[in-house]
């Protein structure tokens, strides 16, 4: 096995080797005719002088560097550099391409844009080109800078810029010698880098822009660093152990390099290796209404720790780095490891330990599945078969689950615990284990110490968003006596302690040193001072600390209607978009791990941004003009591609509208889309009917169904209010946008207040809202014809001359063939009357 010190100078070659090619385009006058090659090494000697394979690995990782076929080490990096970079086209098509060239000043394609549409069988359409330019916007780095359709050109001044940028936090980083930390180090490249293309090979077509847009470059500089990152450690690995001794007595060119190792029936050097918690849902949402959101939250929160947990332990187990994983979230996580007998074993040890953890604290309810395929080189350039083959694998691993515990499971059951003959956890209701007490809302609630653990996990995440500048996660190896034992939870063996830094600096306890620190959704390299700092992404929004936050009051300070709401969405046909969904020959390892990091920014990163309304993202809708304020809710989990959101119900409606205008934005592809599923209820209602409503609305809006003699594809699509489902965007029926429109020609007749509209006096009464209600309710309901009694309700009302225009319009609208059945109609006249009502009443759905 590699000494970690090896591998840690191994990984950071890798990760660096080609930074180079950054400044190169920044066109430097110190760099004036250099190759990014020598530019890398010059720049990495200044920073890195002891660390010969850092350096020299910037100038010798191609085929023309003489040094390479001197080194084994060398030669790895070289040929994980190959792996790295499989997904090139650089070879001129005389049949389509007119010419190729280099220009530094190319943007990168969207990676989303090589998606063909998923909702066609076979997918056919391609999707439009789209590129994504520097993140620099008046001399700043921005976070949110979705692709653009226009092609534009990256100059020399903004490589410039950019570059400025990124020395500056390098040197920030290297005060506290945080450039050699790997996860501080990739987190600084991924901030200045993901934007960057790792080549600016260009390609003109003879026929048509679309076949030169296949070969536009799309795999981002930090993407290409980070998997040769990881290639570099296992294929190091890999030769080691099977070539023993001879490693270090002769150079292994044709053993490491040689075209033989590139064969479909060549050995296999990588472990795709994946791991799924079963019983995330049964988890998160089997609990009572008591205390429910910061349960909500720290369950939530919890399976999020421990997948980190996880991960973690397999990485320190196998001598790998964060650049190894592909991806986290979503109950799921995958890495790729070295195919060598240790990994296999280190993998079987580690799954036993963490299941006995999760049987002896949730008896069962959860249950790890660890799972790993071998793969080789030529997979590199068509994954499809090796993640379909892991996949198979990880769901006949949950057929059998709790294999390992049958004996404590078909054992005799066990007395209930003496704290629970009269009693039982008020939270999830178990009866097995002591009961504690904990205040909630004012009163004393019995609680099993799990579900205390999580609800005080949730309690301290709310805590912490209140009290500091930024959030960090403090991970103990062991307990930390000096802190109050509601200031941190358990995970296996780990306990972490979410806090607040501020300009203090961290917190510190005598005598123990945390083995990691996560900053939460943390850009500022500044604050990574810690020698174990690292960034955690993780949807944590939360109101401001001066606004409500828990569900009661969510529904009594809210706007309208005192109801909570439900959300559930996720990304349509995913299986299919990592799949057949890419072109054949484009399905490679770097593109889907592109895709795969790229949907977990989005749900796990700048959902926190889309729901504040932070600077740089996309306005807040406000529906009815109502007035602004922050959203009412709160993210139970958001990551991988889906998400579950509770909170008010208009704050969900509106953040539901706001996702998904995001999400096509982020994407730039109109093929990818996202359904979604709304149930409303009262905040005393326990949050597991709410999310099963939610859950059966998100299944229609997935379903396909009938529209009169219309058929209406299913997904792309949300069902509001329970039982309303309309596709986003659809000119053949009634859609969102036509929610969105009839709305607008309702509210005229309002009177904006600060927490509910009422009818104008000089318009339209209340009950002129009701009874249009029932009228297209009878439509929808009955195929009643009911335009007579349409007509004679507008006949028989009066409005002030102020408001006849509007009330004009309002007419022309139901009348027109715009109304097309009124369906959508009806939506907007229930979000309406839920505007109308404050007091607590009946739900009127």
């Amino acid at each position: 096995m590699v000494a970690h010190d090896k591998a840690h100078t191994r990984c950071l070659a890798g990760l660096l080797h080609d930074l180079g090619k950054f400044k190169q385009r920044a066109e430097l006058q110190d760099d004036y005719q250099l190759t990014h090659g020598e530019i890398g090494y010059r720049w990495l000697q200044k920073h890195y002088p002891e660390a010969t394979l850092i350096t020299e690995g910037a100038r010798n990782h191609h085929s023309t560097d003489e040094l390479v076929w001197q080194h084994n080490d060398l030669m790895v990096l070289y040929e994980a550099d190959n792996c790295s970079a499989s997904e090139r086209r650089t070879t001129l098509d005389k049949g389509k391409d007119a010419s190729s060239t280099w220009q530094r000043s190319v943007p990168l394609a969207c990676v989303f844009s090589r998606v063909r549409n998923p909702h066609e069988d076979p997918p056919k359409t391609p999707a439009p080109p789209a590129y994504w330019t520097l993140p620099v916007q008046n001399g700043r780095i921005t976070s949110w800078h979705p692709p653009e359709t226009e092609e534009k050109h990256n100059s020399a001044a903004m490589y410039a810029d950019l570059w400025k940028a990124f020395e500056d936090e390098f040197q920030a980083i290297k005060e506290c010698q945080n450039h050699m930390n790997v996860d501080v180090l990739m987190h600084l490249l991924e901030k200045y880098t993901s934007a960057i293309p790792s080549m600016t090979l260009r390609f003109q077509g003879k026929n048509n822009n679309q076949e030169a847009y296949r070969k536009h470059p799309d795999i981002s500089l930090f993407d290409h660093l980070k998997t040769t990152g990881a290639f570099s450690l296992c294929l190091a690995d890999y030769y080691m152990e099977k070539y023993g001794d001879d490693w270090n007595k002769r150079v292994l060119k044709e053993e490491i390099t040689g075209e033989a190792t590139w064969r479909s029936d060549a050995e296999c050097p990588f472990l795709l290796v994946g791991g799924d918690l079963s019983g995330v849902q049964r988890f998160i949402y089997t609990i009572s209404s008591k205390g429910a959101l910061k349960s909500l939250k720290g369950r939530s929160f919890f399976l999020e720790l421990f997948l980190e947990h996880a991960v973690d332990k397999i990485l320190e187990a196998l001598n790998l780095f964060r650049c190894n994983v592909i991806f986290t979230g979503g109950g799921h996580f995958y890495l790729v490891a070295p195919n060598v007998p240790r990994t296999e074993k280190k993998l079987l040890e580690l799954g036993q330990s963490l299941n006995k953890s999760l049987f002896q604290d949730f008896n069962g309810t959860l249950e790890l599945f660890l799972c790993w395929v071998p793969f080789r080189k030529a997979n590199l350039r068509d994954v499809t078969g090796v993640w379909q083959e892991l996949s198979g694998a990880l769901e006949t691993a949950k057929k059998r689950k709790g294999e390992a515990f049958l004996q404590e499971l078909l054992s005799e059951p066990k007395e209930p615990n003496p704290d629970c003959y009269v009693d039982k956890c008020e939270v999830c209701g178990r009866e097995d284990l002591p009961l504690k007490r904990l205040t909630i809302r004012d009163a004393a609630v019995p609680v099993c110490e799990p579900c205390r653990d999580q609800y005080i996990l949730g309690d301290l995440l709310q805590k912490t968003s209140r009290r500091g500048e930024h959030q960090v996660i403090y991970r103990w190896p062991t307990e930390p006596w000096g802190l109050k034992r509601d200031d941190y939870v358990r995970i296996e063996d780990r306990y972490y302690q979410p806090t607040a830094v501020n300009s203090n600096g961290l917190p510190h306890i005598k005598d123990l040193e945390p083995d990691a620190v996560f900053h939460l959704n943390d850009w500022n390299l500044a604050h990574y001072t810690h020698s174990k700092s690292r960034p955690l992404f993780a949807g944590l929004y939360l109101p401001p600390h001066d606004a409500p936050r828990d569900l009661q009051s969510m529904a009594e300070k809210g706007f309208g209607m005192q109801r909570i709401a439900v959300l559930r969405m996720d990304v349509d046909r995913l299986g299919r978009i990592f799949s057949t969904a890419l072109p054949e020959g484009e399905r490679t390892f770097s593109l889907t791990a592109a895709l795969s990091r790229q949907f977990s920014l989005f749900f796990k990163y700048h959902i926190n941004g889309i729901l504040a309304g932070a600077e740089d993202y996309p306005a807040k809708t406000l529906l009815g003009k109502r007035p602004d304020g922050p959203r009412l809710l709160s993210v139970v989990y958001s990551g991988g591609d889906d998400l579950f959101l509770i909170g008010h119900w208009l704050d969900i409606l509106e953040a539901a509208l706001d996702i998904q205008h995001a999400f096509q934005l982020f994407t730039s592809n109109p093929n990818i889309t996202v359904s979604a599923g709304m149930s409303v209820g009262s905040a005393h209602e326990p949050v597991y009917r709410l999310a099963d409503a939610a859950g059966r609305a998100e299944d229609t809006a997935k379903s396909g169904r009938r529209l009169g003699s219309k058929e209406i594809p299913g997904r792309q699509a949300v069902t509001l209010l329970d039982t309303h489902t309309f596709r986003w965007k659809d000119q053949g029926s009634p859609d969102v946008v036509s929610v969105l429109q009839a709305l607008k020609h309702l509210v005229p007749f309002m009177e904006i207040g600060p927490d509910h509209m009422r009818p104008s006096p000089h318009g339209p009464s209340k009950g002129f809202f009701y009874r249009l209600l029932q009228l297209v309710r009878l439509q929808r309901r009955q195929g009643a014809w009911t335009l007579p009694k349409m007509a004679y309700l507008f006949g028989r009302t009066r409005v002030d001359g102020r408001l006849e225009k509007d009330w004009i319009a309002l007419k022309n609208y139901m009348f027109s063939s715009r109304a097309d059945g009124w369906r959508h109609v009806e939506a907007a006249l229930l979000i309406l009357l839920m505007m109308m009502r404050k007091e607590e009443t009946k739900d009127e759905r």
